[in-house]
């Protein structure tokens, strides 16, 4: 018996000392930032929480950045757990919703919002890999009340994995883009559901990536990733690569594609020559491609409308950055806005720039209040950008 409890009390001495040093860590790092208005209205940070990513060398905290200071995350051990597995554009969810949320994935790519309802769906395949499921959860947001149903998925159906990437919902059928693999070997499926029906309608690849023995390929999709309305396209890139002998990446091909979820259309989209070295950094956003170009000079926003099949005049928004490969500039794009957060000389610049006019709404700073726990190498990047 003595023997037993010899071996508890060693392991819950481990436990508590890890768990205090993890924790002394997270305190030392505990900065608080706000943000410091230099220029514009005001108003438009009122409501305004940055939820960001604050690094210290190799530690990570989850910061959430008002006009008012910084709520953070990662106070505590548990606080930081909790973080880990539910982003800030959740926490609304979790509050609202309790009994919907629990159990459930914190993956943008898996949810459908509008006034009415809320939608999860999941791919699993709990019994192994030939018994892959689908299960749609469905929140009627006005009474509260739930449903859910199951499907099967065809017997052919066989992957390793199934990602989901988006849902898209409209006239009683639920979209779903996913990305399924197998030995390797990616495929971008779409499946199409009929709510009333409960059943799978069509499963349609529309991209299918193999990797070869000198050669690996990759699908990336563009769009915003934290939206969970209807986007009516989607923009992805095949991407087929190769590792040389220094370790330098070649690309081999990269078409990227359009589809159009109105009329299930896809065509191949071009983008021009100078601006392929900052094709992984495209967002797809409402019926705009927007493609950034950082210089010490600021940000050069280039546009290309889909509907009107051209590119238009870019937008510049002048500010003396700090360019350099460690720190990129952090954008977000949402409801014609654009959120940017970028190093500069005294720390970072943050600026909402209005996406029909191009002329910048608000310029301000993200200072650190308490000094002392400034550490001059430090990088900050914005998770999301949410209005409460």
């Amino acid at each position: 018996m003595k023997k037993y409890w010899k071996t508890i009390l060693i392991s819950l001495i481990i436990v508590t000392t890890i768990g205090s040093y993890y924790i002394q860590q997270v305190m030392a790092n505990n900065v608080s930032l706000k943000i410091e208005t230099t220029n514009g209205n005001k108003g438009e940070i009122d409501n305004l929480i940055i939820h960001a990513i604050y690094q210290s060398r190799d530690i990570y905290s989850r910061l959430d950045i008002s006009k008012d200071g910084t709520s953070n995350q990662s106070g505590s051990f548990i606080g930081e757990l909790k973080g880990r597995y539910y982003p800030g554009m959740f926490q609304k969810y979790i509050q609202e919703h309790r009994k919907f949320m629990r159990g459930k994935e914190a993956n943008p790519g898996q949810y459908f919002e509008d006034e009415d309802r809320l939608i999860y769906t999941i791919f699993s395949n709990k019994e192994g890999r030939d018994s892959f499921t689908l299960q749609i959860d469905i929140l009627d947001k006005h009474t509260n009340e739930s449903s859910s149903f199951e499907i099967n998925m065809p017997d052919q159906i066989r992957y390793d994995w199934i990602n989901e990437s988006d849902v898209y919902v409209e006239n009683g059928k639920i979209k779903i883009l996913a990305t399924s693999n197998l030995n390797n070997e990616e495929e971008l499926h779409l499946y199409t559901v009929d709510e009333n029906k409960k059943e799978l309608e069509q499963d349609s690849i529309i991209a299918k990536m193999e990797s070869e023995e000198k050669s690996r390929a990759s699908i990336y999709i563009f769009n915003e990733y934290n939206k969970v309305q209807n986007e009516n396209y989607i923009l992805y890139m095949v991407e087929k690569y190769k590792y040389l002998e220094d370790g330098e990446r070649k690309t081999i091909s990269s078409p990227m594609y359009l589809y159009n979820y109105l009329n299930n259309e896809e065509k191949e989209w071009t983008i021009p020559a100078e601006l392929k070295p900052y094709k992984h950094s495209i967002i797809l956003q409402g019926t705009y491609i927007f493609i950034p170009v950082r210089s010490t000079n600021g940000l050069v926003l280039n546009r290309y409308n889909i509907e009107k099949n051209q590119w238009e005049e870019p937008f510049s928004f002048k500010y003396p950055s700090i360019a350099n490969a460690k720190e990129k500039p952090s954008i977000q794009i949402t409801d014609g806005k654009l959120y940017l957060l970028d190093r500069v000389s005294d720390g970072h610049l943050f600026l909402i720039g209005d996406l029909r006019t191009g002329e910048p709404l608000y310029e301000g700073k993200i200072i650190i209040e308490n000094k002392e726990k400034l550490d001059a190498d430090y990088s900050l990047y914005i998770e999301q950008i949410a209005n409460i």
